[in-house]
């Protein structure tokens, strides 16, 4: 008897796997929003604007937390009234508002825990590498593809010269720093991310 056919195909299974973890990772995200008085919409919208000293705009942050507009809208007032997010005018368009977090608002990110660390850290560092890879070269396909809302990884940005030393353990240089990098350094969230042209 042969295996395949007899199983589910691999990219369902993986897909099935992956739900999984998603889902042990948004159950651990609500634990800790309800300890902290957010609703895990509220807690995305907080990381997400903390992460950008810039500051962030409501569409931007409701299409890196995949809600409507609205929805952002109703979130980021309830964090204004914890003193968590303020609407400051945007530093590139003195007419728009952007949202940042208060002192406050970046001490709570800070310290909020990271709901995958309990799935990975069961991972060899190298294993860890290798899926960090792999993540990141998915998020890059979904931005490509139009699926996902624009994402501050390094393969994206203009600072990013890839495979520059094919071969090395650091095949890869960021010209920000100036610095050889390896697939473990990759970011998936810099704040001095450039879009490419």
């Amino acid at each position: 008897m042969n295996f395949d056919d007899i199983t589910e195909p691999l990219d369902r299974r993986l897909a099935d796997g992956l739900t999984r973890l998603a889902a042990v990772a948004r159950q651990l995200d609500w634990q800790a929003a309800e300890s902290a008085g957010l609703s895990p919409t509220q807690a995305d919208i907080l990381r997400f604007v903390a992460g950008r000293p810039r500051g962030a705009r409501l569409t931007a942050t409701a299409a890196h937390v995949g809600v409507r507009k609205a929805t952002a809208s109703d979130a980021v007032a309830a964090l204004e009234r914890k003193a968590l997010l303020k609407k400051c005018a945007d530093m590139s368009d003195g007419r728009a508002i952007a949202l940042k977090a208060t002192a406050k608002g970046h001490r709570v990110a800070r310290e909020w825990p990271s709901n995958y660390a309990r799935i990975v850290d069961g991972l060899s560092p190298a294993e860890q590498q290798t899926l960090l890879g792999l993540t990141v070269k998915m998020i890059r396909q979904l931005q490509q593809r139009q699926l996902i809302a624009p994402q501050r990884t390094c393969v994206t940005c203009r600072y990013f010269r890839e495979n520059v030393a094919p071969g090395t353990d650091t095949p890869h240089y960021c010209a920000f720093v100036g610095a050889a990098m390896a697939e473990r350094h990759l970011r998936v969230d810099c704040a001095e991310h450039e879009p490419a042209a």
